[in-house]
């Protein structure tokens, strides 16, 4: 193994829409809502997360992913706790 070889192993490249698995706990910002349910965005990545009212808008939360499509990059959580506020929350 050369010594380039030894430095980059376990490198590896971030996408810009990172995929979820069903059963995911995460911690995500809630960017907006519609009263009932809310949107994250993780990258490119759409999460609607189900019972995010506009209480939790721009509060970090932790959600559980119940259902994801890695081809179009959207999924759908349920919010399981709000875990701490943005430092852009005045």
């Amino acid at each position: 193994m050369s010594l380039f070889s030894k430095y980059l192993r376990g490198w590896r490249f971030r996408s810009s829409e990172p995929t979820f698995e069903p059963g995911d706990e995460i911690s995500v910002f809630v960017a907006e809502t519609n009263g009932t349910d809310g949107r994250a965005y993780v990258g490119d990545t759409r999460l609607t997360v189900e019972g995010a009212g506009p209480e939790t808008v721009e509060k970090r939360v932790r959600v559980r992913v119940t259902e994801f499509d890695g081809s179009s990059a959207t999924g759908r959580g349920e919010l399981l706790e709000v875990v701490g506020e943005s430092s852009y929350t005045g």
